[in-house]
């Protein structure tokens, strides 16, 4: 996902109180999470229309984790075999695919 120019604010505790952090999209924010405008969460939930769980891109298409830019790399099953042969080879074997 290509960086954008916008600022993204987050209010940080600060004694009773908080401050205000503007820090670019897409860096990582206070908290290690990844910072997305409102420009780049609407067009993420075009391209991803199966959401995510930590950042953009971590869910696929069937909707299993698969891991994000600096994690573990995990696979899918279906994407990788293809829907058609996975769902045989589950027949096969005697495992009913729910959808």
């Amino acid at each position: 996902m290509e960086r954008c120019h916008n600022k993204v604010t987050q209010f940080v505790a600060r004694g009773y109180g908080y401050k205000e952090v503007s820090l670019p999209c897409g860096s990582t924010g206070v908290l290690g999470q990844r910072l997305l405008c409102n420009e780049c969460i609407m067009r993420a939930e075009k391209e991803f229309p199966q959401g995510w769980r930590h950042v953009p891109g971590d869910i696929c298409k069937h909707g299993r984790y698969i891991g994000d830019d600096n994690g573990p790399d995990y696979l899918c099953p279906e994407c990788e075999m293809g829907d058609e042969d996975f769902e045989e080879e589950c027949s096969q074997q005697g495992i009913n695919v729910i959808r």
